[in-house]
């Protein structure tokens, strides 16, 4: 008794190691996978990074000072410098290097200006995007609150359904077979609570795809140009007839949600009231279902739609903030300039630059004057790069919300929503073909290898690669039995 309870515990004590194996080898797969997840969602984080750094990277290796503000710089600072030169000795000096360090501070200036109204206008462009957006999600919100009548709809049809199939068991299990009235009612109640509900169903479609083509079309024409805005004008006595249209069709929409099942069951039912009572609510309930798929589809274009949009009001807001970001310094490079211009006139104005150019001479009088011009100029070179930058950005965030301008709701080649069905077949495709990679890896090639193994256990032989003398190629061969 004692070895069998000591093998026993063994067996217990093998089972919970190799238990605790399989779960540590599982927690090391999770852990390995979470890894790899992190891994990539960082390198795509740096990705947008280096994309969102791009324009400015592009910016700043163009030359963004023109040739007349290099002239002019070029310009200040050989002022500044030739005034000892040219007139030794003279008030010219306390003249001309104050002037030129304060021009050069001016051109600083006039960048930190352009680059400021630049950021401005792409805030304010970042600001109707996200606006258009948040009026694409209310439109969006509207049509799923109308559309969720529509599953209860379709509880309610397939109900009825059952329950007129199940009206002839009622009637015998209530025992009023005898009342024409009451069974006539009974049979009656279930097609037309189904036809009701069918109705119900097909006004949230029209309510739906409404809120759904506005959610879609909104900003369309705040965000296009003049020549695209003209091509789709309409006139008054245009949208007027439009409207009519759109009422009239909607009428006729409701008919067609409502007349066809008691025709329908009315000519195919047969001389049974039953039946013809069983036909009109299954083509009731499969209406609903009908109306509900296309509500969904519409309200998957629109939930795409207006996925696109908050996406291109996001990048908007994106590069209107890297704008905002590199205009961060122009204030501090102004600033340097109109230190440099302060020093300067302070520079030539304290009497040590007498001393300076009795114990150096003129070109010691020179550099000492001249240093502030030149860093000015500098400063300057530095704002106008920062201009730059945040004139691409704010051109970028122009150009992304643009794209709030595309015609969504057109179903051309060009169109960037979703179309359900093709989305759909392109999903089946993808789950097919991973499956069949599932299946390979974890089926087919381990039965492989099992098939290899055993054959050249039981078999005894092994394929073999000889050359051909004839043309030297690699062909198959040369059993050997072991």
């Amino acid at each position: 008794p004692s070895s069998k309870k000591k093998n026993a515990k063994n067996a217990n004590n093998r089972g919970r190691n190799n238990n605790g194996n399989n779960n540590d080898t599982t927690n090391d797969d999770k852990l390995i996978n979470s890894k790899k997840d992190q891994t990539l969602i960082a390198a795509a984080l740096q990705t947008l990074e280096k994309d969102m750094a791009l324009l400015d990277n592009f910016a700043s290796s163009q030359s963004q000072l023109s040739g007349a503000e290099v002239g002019l710089l070029l310009g200040a600072v050989l002022a500044s410098g030739l005034g000892p030169i040219a007139f030794p000795g003279t008030s010219v000096t306390e003249v001309l290097a104050p002037a030129a360090a304060a021009f050069t501070a001016s051109i600083t200036i006039g960048s930190e200006y352009l680059g400021r109204v630049a950021v401005a206008d792409g805030k304010e462009i970042a600001a109707n995007s996200i606006q258009c957006a948040a009026e694409a999600e209310g439109f969006l919100a509207n049509a799923e609150r109308v559309k969720a009548i529509t599953p209860l709809c379709v509880g309610v049809g397939a109900t009825c359904a059952s329950f007129a199939i199940l009206a002839p068991t009622i009637i015998d299990a209530l025992n009023i077979g005898g009342s024409v009235i009451m069974v006539t009612e009974l049979y009656l109640f279930f097609p037309l609570v189904s036809v009701l509900a069918a109705a119900v169903s097909n006004l949230a479609l029209e309510e739906t795809r409404g809120f759904a083509s506005r959610a879609i079309n909104v900003g369309v024409r705040r965000f296009s140009s003049s020549g695209t805005v003209g091509r789709s004008w309409l006139s008054t006595s245009e949208q007027v007839v439009r409207n009519s249209k759109s009422k009239t069709d909607r009428w006729w929409s409701f008919a067609g949600s409502v007349l066809p099942a008691p025709i329908l069951g009315s000519v195919v039912g047969g001389p049974s009231l039953s039946a013809k009572c069983i036909i009109i609510a299954l083509l009731a309930a499969a209406q609903s279902a009908y109306f509900l798929a296309q509500a969904e589809r519409v309200v998957a274009r629109a939930t795409d739609a207006v996925a696109l949009k908050a996406r291109s009001a996001a990048v908007c807001d994106t590069y209107a903030n890297q704008g905002a970001r590199n205009s961060a310094i122009l204030p501090f490079t102004s600033a340097l300039s109109a230190f440099c211009a302060a020093a300067t006139a302070a520079t030539v104005e304290l009497p040590f630059l007498e001393t300076i150019s009795t114990l150096y001479g003129t070109m010691g009088e020179v550099a000492v004057v001249s240093t502030f011009p030149v860093l000015s100029s500098a400063f300057a070179a530095a704002a106008a790069v920062s201009k730059a930058r945040c004139e691409v950005d704010a051109e970028a965030a122009a150009q992304a919300a643009s794209t709030l301008a595309l015609e969504y709701d057109s179903m051309e080649d060009d169109d960037p929503v979703m179309r359900p069905f093709q989305t759909v077949w392109e999903l089946v495709g993808l789950a097919v073909t991973s499956g069949w990679r599932s299946i390979k890896r974890g089926v087919v090639e381990p039965f492989g290898n099992l098939w290899r193994v055993g054959r050249r256990a039981i078999f005894g032989f092994r394929w073999r690669r000889r050359s051909d003398g004839s043309n030297g190629k690699m062909v198959e061969g040369g059993e050997g039995l072991v």
